[in-house]
């Protein structure tokens, strides 16, 4: 007989408190079927270890280790703004990939209307705001001002009517802008997407104190940025949320290290009576003199403390060394966030280690340039051709190769050509490289020769020489 019949139910049917109580007062005892007695176990287990089959079924991680059950946009923002490693996570590869800003490639009407964009409302700097902020939350939101004499609640109907109609550009965290409403007919074109924002001034990831409005902003005003959503929605992945619990481990380690060192330093004093019998003989001076204790050691002012009869000693501790778990949790972050600790943190352990760890870094960011970068830009610039602030004409964007060549690499490539060619000449072959093919790798254009003068020049010398 399944040894829960005498309790009336099956376990699907008990609370989870209930289940708890009957599963330690009887699995041990009462469990004729291991099967029945393991698959209690395990659901027990799944309840307390982490919420789902194949977590640690002898510990509950949360608990134990002191890691939040869920995360909220507030756990990301007080470890984005408290924490330097976790500052470092968010905003490196935004200010690598804004190093420098892309090129628009289009007709000269556009170009320049983007460099008026620029000059007129930072544009290039509320994009780089706009990609900060989607890192710390799981989406972000550039909500865009125009002159249409109407609410942000309102659609924008037609165009707004070139560049001077758009007034602002504003980047929001996730905590600014929540979504309020959302499209549920499955048969709708923009199913799952919200159906209308809210602004909330005074929440968290508003720096101004004073700004304390609330209100609701349709989507037609909003440009959404979110790293991670790849399945059409605008909820993508927090750049701290896998690493967490490790960001959480590093905190502790750093904090640790710093009150035991100053608990150390503080030099407790215990105090040793020369004559242990007479201890309790003396049991109110005994009182008393605690007291004094107490305030000589919270008073820095005091510089002496009467002890008759007393022997005094500095308490001290050693403190272990935390290196070792210290870069086990940094190493979870840095994977956690696919930057090397290296780069992370500033670290340098050797030059050729230091070495592959950028060029890794920067093929990363080259990567996110191309990809997310450009759809950002992109899903921008659409917008204002849409609403008539830019002219709807094709336009392409350009980014730089973080990963080209400076001019003392390429000098150096060049004199490895060279180097081979004397030595293929010395043994007896012909050159591998030509003159032009060196110039190339060094940077330098192709030489041209001139008949008449029977020199070899650049270009513009040449043109300088045809035109003499």
């Amino acid at each position: 007989m399944p040894f829960w019949d005498n309790w009336g139910s099956k376990p699907t049917e008990l609370s989870t408190e209930q289940l708890i109580e009957k599963v330690v007062a009887q699995v041990s005892t009462n469990a004729t079927s291991s099967e029945e007695a393991s698959a209690l176990r395990q659901r027990i287990a799944n309840t307390i270890s982490g919420g789902s089959a194949g977590a640690d079924t002898l510990h509950n991680i949360f608990l134990d280790f002191g890691y939040p059950e869920t995360l909220t946009f507030f756990n990301f923002w007080n470890m984005y703004r408290r924490f330097g490693i976790a500052k470092n996570i968010v905003e490196l590869p935004v200010d690598t990939t804004w190093m420098e800003v892309p090129k628009i490639a289009s007709t000269d009407v556009f170009e320049r209307d983007v460099e008026l964009l620029a000059k007129n409302l930072s544009f290039w700097q509320r994009m780089k705001g706009l990609d900060t902020r989607q890192r710390v939350g799981r989406y972000a939101g550039m909500f865009m001002r125009i002159r249409d004499n109407k609410s942000p609640d309102q659609p924008i109907e037609g165009k707004a009517g070139g560049l001077n109609a758009l007034m602002q550009m504003v980047p929001l965290y996730e905590g600014q802008l929540t979504v309020s409403e959302t499209y549920t007919d499955a048969t709708e074109d923009n199913f799952g997407l919200p159906k209308m924002y809210q602004y909330n001034g005074g929440t968290v990831g508003n720096r101004n104190e004073r700004n304390n409005n609330s209100f609701a902003i349709h989507p037609d005003r909003i440009i959404i940025a979110a790293e991670g959503a790849d399945n059409g929605g605008i909820y993508g992945i927090p750049a701290l949320e896998s690493g967490y619990n490790s960001l959480m481990d590093l905190r502790k380690i750093i904090g640790a290290g710093g009150e035991g060192f100053y608990k150390n330093a503080s030099q407790s004093l215990i105090f040793k009576l020369m004559d242990a019998a007479s201890a309790s003989d003396n049991a109110a001076l005994l009182g008393k003199f605690n007291n004094e204790a107490d305030d000589f050691m919270q008073n820095r002012m005091r510089r002496s403390l009467w002890t008759p009869g007393m022997d005094a000693q500095v308490l001290n501790s050693s403190l272990a060394q935390p290196e070792q778990f210290f870069m086990g949790a940094l190493n979870d972050v840095a994977a956690s966030c696919k930057i090397p600790a290296t780069v992370l943190i500033g670290q340098q352990t050797g030059r050729l280690a230091s070495s592959e760890d950028s060029r890794s870094f920067l093929s990363g960011i080259n990567s996110r340039r191309e990809n997310f970068s450009t759809e950002m830009v992109s899903n921008v610039l659409d917008w204002c051709i849409r609403r008539g602030i830019l002219p709807a004409v094709d336009y392409e964007v350009e980014w730089s190769d973080l990963l080209a060549l400076g001019d003392t690499e390429k000098l150096k490539n060049s004199e490895s050509m060279a180097s081979t060619n004397q030595k293929q000449f010395q043994s007896g072959g012909g050159t591998v490289f030509t003159e032009d093919e060196i110039r190339d790798v060094a940077g330098y254009e192709e030489m041209i020769e001139i008949e008449e003068e029977g020199e070899e020049l650049p270009p513009k010398e040449v043109e300088e020489e045809i035109e003499t």
